[in-house]
């Protein structure tokens, strides 16, 4: 559970208008009608019950807000905001005190999470959102709301003119069965081997038809999109990276499936942050010459086949893009690539702590990344098939 931040507080300062509604918000719980606003806050202490507010700008100088007239100029200043105050009691206390926003708990009205909840990332409430609209279309309810337009959208599809009715939708999220790197002979994979069995497995989201079969939907929000992120100590530990020794099956199937070089890999990670290393990497980095059947075999199974892709793009018209992964496609076009492979050691400024594989299709962007997914650590944790979409046949945006 979080606290607030001075953003919270402060208006109009980022552009952002979450934090121009929850800065009134600060205000209004003080001072606002009791019949709409709780003058409650949860707190690392308890809850705390505000009478006033007091706030430092950054000019260091304090104004007391006292009433609900001063709200014009509480939010006029609110850019300005260094820290804030409330005044009021502890529940159950007749002492006077002060609480600092800092102090405060980012609850749910705050864009946070109720108090003795378990933290919910952004992808797991969009999967949540989207079940409930999707149900609220099959129960004959109201669909309004968030992402009404695309779950209704879909529910037409799915139902297929009334031949597959639609029994019940369940969300799945964190409950998916794992996607390895696996190696059979030279062929890298990511399990099950055959791209038409991942649908079932990476699932977010179930419809499940009244003839007792299920269509899968894969949930995705934001600009970041992933096909798979499988770890990658199996293939490689640090020590055989500080070693400059990877000799495991999976990792020499790595490296050959992608034209790495042993050592400007292993260097990559070991020399990462000495100044030297960046011209050393971009030395090594460039248009490599590679297996591409075999690479693309290994896309089709990172990108799988058999579900319906539900990607949210996070804006403020809570726009989703829908498209299925056809076998058919995945199988030939989607996993194609028409383009060069581009090996970048340490990324595009050759100063990170990754590595990029980079190729493409009429229909995607592709990055293959080797990288830490864990902040301080420098040697891989996770490989990455990162993807921009570019022309998909069906897909539509809602």
């Amino acid at each position: 559970m979080g606290e607030l931040a001075t953003k919270h507080i402060a208006g109009t300062k980022t552009g952002s208008k979450e934090y121009i509604r929850t800065t009134e918000l600060f205000f209004d719980k003080v001072f606002g009608s009791t019949k709409e606003f709780s003058r409650d806050f949860a707190t690392k202490k308890g809850v705390f019950v505000a009478e006033s507010i007091d706030v430092t700008y950054i000019n260091n100088k304090t104004i007391s807000f006292t009433s609900e007239k001063d709200k014009k100029n509480f939010i006029k200043q609110a850019p300005e905001t260094k820290t804030a105050f409330l005044n009021g009691k502890f529940k159950g206390s007749k002492t006077k005190d002060q609480v600092r926003h800092t102090h405060i708990t980012k609850t749910i009205e705050f864009g946070g999470q109720p108090v003795g909840s378990k933290k919910e990332s952004k992808g797991t409430i969009f999967e949540r959102e989207f079940t409930n609209r999707m149900k609220e279309c099959i129960n004959g309810e109201v669909c309004k709301g968030k992402y009404a337009e695309a779950a209704s959208w879909l529910i037409g599809q799915l139902q297929k003119g009334g031949k597959k009715p639609i029994r019940d939708i369940k969300q799945l999220g964190g409950q998916n069965a794992s996607r390895p790197f696996e190696v059979q002979g030279k062929q890298p994979y990511v399990a099950p081997i055959k791209h038409q069995d991942h649908g079932k497995v990476l699932t977010d989201i179930d419809v499940i038809h009244e003839n007792g079969t299920k269509t899968h939907l894969s949930a995705k929000l934001g600009p970041s999109l992933t096909f798979m992120n499988p770890g990658s100590k199996t293939i490689f530990t640090d020590q055989d990276v500080k070693d400059h020794d990877i000799s495991t099956h999976k990792g020499i199937g790595l490296l050959e499936m992608c034209g790495l070089d042993e050592d400007a890999f292993c260097n990559t990670f070991n020399n990462f942050g000495k100044p030297a290393q960046q011209k050393k990497n971009l030395k090594h980095s460039g248009s490599k010459k590679v297996n591409k059947t075999i690479l693309q075999n290994f896309v089709k199974t990172a990108m799988g086949s058999n579900y319906w892709m539900v990607h949210a793009k996070d804006n403020a018209q809570n726009e989703v893009n829908m498209y299925f992964m056809d076998p058919i496609d995945v199988e030939n076009k989607y996993s194609k690539i028409t383009s060069e492979v581009m090996v970048l050691y340490g990324g595009s400024t050759g100063t990170g702590k990754r590595i990029d594989i980079q190729f493409s299709n009429a229909h995607f962007d592709f990055n293959l990344n080797i990288r830490s997914k864990a902040g301080g650590t420098t040697y891989p944790t996770n490989i990455m098939l990162d993807y921009k979409t570019k022309e998909i046949d069906g897909k539509v945006t809602y």
